[in-house]
């Protein structure tokens, strides 16, 4: 993943990254792979010398107005959103990581 992550970075070479803080869930492996994956990609970051920012899911789903109780729930409003707002027809990873980028360039960035 290292390598993958690093010539990602020299291909497409960001003036900054922005990505979703690791959260658990409800398993403790999955959370504690996340989070070793985060440290690596922070570790390539600072290594490039590439500002990066990491948000929590709570705070751009609050800014783009998701809602939802339960997940299922979340992600149909995320990818809804997308289809409104850029006419997009997207998977639900797909409509979270476009509407993190529209929080960040929105609120981070500015």
């Amino acid at each position: 993943m290292y390598d993958k992550i690093k010539g990602c970075l020299i291909k497409i070479n960001p003036d900054f990254v922005v990505f979703e803080n690791v959260q658990f869930q409800k398993n403790y492996g999955t959370f504690q792979q996340l989070s070793q994956l985060q440290g690596v990609l922070m570790s390539l970051l600072f290594e490039r010398n590439i500002a990066f920012h990491y948000v929590e899911a709570t705070a751009w789903r609050a800014f783009c107005k998701i809602k939802g109780r339960k997940r299922i729930e979340q992600k149909a409003n995320a990818i809804q959103m997308v289809k409104d707002k850029f006419n997009l027809s997207v998977s639900e990873d797909e409509a979270d990581a476009i509407l993190l980028g529209y929080f960040a360039v929105n609120k981070i960035l500015k």
